[in-house]
């Protein structure tokens, strides 16, 4: 009875010591946020540019910081996943989106409106081996060709436990990503109409 403690004390030990090893990397993923379903534009649809937003953040090198005090970092732009997301999701409404490298670009097309912001903070920290929190900050600005129609800031926060894996850091990124991206579209619809 002793040895059966024993090994199970063992094994459970070793079983901790495999999982704490398979936490997330310090390189992660910009995963896309894609919309579910989208709407044609009709041909009177209003026409938008997507100016890729600017990176306002201090440190563009880091996404966040882990336990350890090491980095999270990406590979890919936090810009463009930022700037892409937005403009996928106003193009699944049924607007005839454009997307832009620069606000001069974006003119040249001469759309009804021109979407540009920038990005604040994107902070990822690991709390404790299965707890992540992730906060996104971005401020945009919406202009039609004679003024500015809509300046805001929007934030969001979001904190999950779960296993301690890449795809658990990437997937809470994305849900953070829905929450900024859904009320910027919303507001930018109920502004632009159709």
């Amino acid at each position: 009875m002793k040895n059966a403690r024993c090994l199970i004390v063992f094994c459970t030990l070793i079983s901790l010591l495999l999982l704490s090893g398979c936490g997330p990397s310090n390189s992660v993923r910009l995963l896309p946020l894609k919309p579910a379903a989208g709407v044609l534009p009709a041909p009177s649809s209003s026409t938008i540019s997507v100016v890729q937003f600017a990176d306002k953040r201090q440190d563009t090198s880091s996404i966040g910081l882990r336990r350890d005090n090491s980095y999270f970092t990406t590979l890919d732009s936090a810009t463009r996943w930022l700037s892409t997301a937005i403009a996928d999701n106003l193009s699944a409404r049924g607007y005839q989106v454009t997307y832009a490298g620069s606000a001069s670009e974006a003119i040249k097309g001469s759309p009804d409106y021109i979407l540009t912001g920038s990005l604040e903070s994107l902070d990822v920290r690991e709390k404790s081996a299965t707890s992540f929190e992730v906060s996104l900050r971005v401020k945009y600005v919406l202009s039609n060709r004679e003024k500015r129609v809509v300046l805001e800031t929007l934030t969001a926060n979001q904190t999950r436990t779960s296993f301690p894996t890449n795809s658990a850091v990437e997937g809470l990124l994305k849900d953070t990503l829905q929450d900024i991206v859904g009320p910027m579209t919303d507001k930018v619809a109920g502004t632009v109409g159709q």
